[in-house]
């Protein structure tokens, strides 16, 4: 997980917004993996979040869940049905920069995923 300024125009948003960069590489599933021994397909993902004082709160809370292995599951993929690939464990994402369903305007975003954070323990 790596973070930055995004320097370009995300629709919905006013002023600076955040990037979240996540890099999971193909590999072999361990004993806490539904199908142990055998191999997944990883994945790169890229999400945005307002630059705001709520904003750098959930990164902080992300980067915690992202610690304990919650972002993120092996499973089968729900957009193309493969097996043994890395998917999303259930902590929402906006990966939009032009909106849209997965991206800005979402004046419930913040308060939504700080309450899936919770859920986890992530506080």
């Amino acid at each position: 997980m790596t973070t930055s300024t995004f320097h370009g125009h995300i629709s919905g948003l006013h002023g600076k917004a955040l990037e979240i960069n996540y890099h999971l590489p193909n590999g072999k599933q361990t004993a806490d993996h539904p199908n142990p021994g055998q191999r997944y397909t990883g994945t790169s993902r890229t999400a945005y979040l307002p630059d705001t004082t709520e904003g750098r709160e959930v990164l902080n809370l992300l980067k915690k869940a992202w610690d304990r292995r919650l972002i993120f599951a092996i499973g089968t993929s729900i957009t193309t049905g493969q097996d043994n690939c890395v998917t999303w464990a259930g902590i929402h994402h906006k990966t939009s920069s032009d909106g849209g369903a997965y991206g800005y305007p979402d004046s419930t975003y913040l308060a939504r995923v700080k309450g899936e954070l919770k859920d986890r323990g992530v506080v």
